[in-house]
């Protein structure tokens, strides 16, 4: 008769809590230095651009630290997850999930978290969020830090009336931090799990691997 033991039993155990953490896509250091927004009404949006993580390549949720939003500061809020293309430019990204919300803590450090479908990538993503601004001093809602700029080409912003349907390369306005008087990245992050295909062969794997060592 076959026998398993108790390591099978700690191994499927171990995999599986580590399948369930996630991990944290940012290019902040957690503390903003400014907001920015553009001058003319708009629905603005702003995001950064990840390289895809091996065993964090499902993403779930994107995290928001927003900058300045007179009241009411809770205002309607679309997050965006997009399948990079071509490499470091979400202009001809392709759009793969959305989620929506409500805006919040003006001039904060502190992340809301906007849940969007499970969604698996691969290579590089651009993870948005968008708003409608009135063009004024009373919104800047895209908060940056200016420590991340070495990564400023990766955080791009737009300016249109939708993104429905449409490539961002299709906005009116289109710029990206490397070109803004202070450069710096946006203080936008995503979550991310294995994916669930991975996920299933390395437990089948363990387990397999498992038995063969201790069958008798």
């Amino acid at each position: 008769m076959k026998s398993f033991g108790a390591s099978g039993l700690f191994a499927i155990a171990f995999f599986s809590a580590s399948a369930g953490a996630s991990y944290q896509y940012k290019l902040d250091d957690g503390v903003g230095s400014g907001n920015l927004a553009p001058s003319f009404a708009c629905e603005f949006m702003w995001g950064n651009i990840f390289t895809v993580e091996p065993g964090s390549e499902t993403i779930t949720t994107v995290s928001v630290a927003f900058g300045t939003i007179a009241a009411p500061e809770q205002r309607p809020v679309t997050v965006y997850l997009y399948q990079m293309v071509t490499s470091n430019d979400p202009r001809d990204a392709v759009l793969v999930a959305t989620g929506t919300g409500l805006s919040g803590l003006p001039r904060s450090n502190t992340f809301l978290d906007f849940a969007i479908n499970p969604t698996t990538v691969h290579g590089q993503f651009f993870a948005a969020v968008s708003m409608q601004i009135p063009g004024n001093t009373s919104v800047i809602p895209a908060r940056y830090d200016r420590d991340g700029a070495s990564n400023a080409a990766r955080s791009w912003f737009f300016g249109a009336d939708s993104y429905a349907g449409l490539p961002l390369g299709s906005a009116p306005y289109i710029n990206n931090m490397s070109n803004n008087f202070i450069p710096g990245v946006f203080m936008i992050r995503a979550a991310g799990i294995p994916s669930p295909g991975a996920a299933s062969l390395l437990a089948a794997c363990a387990l397999v691997g498992t038995r063969r060592r201790r069958a008798v």
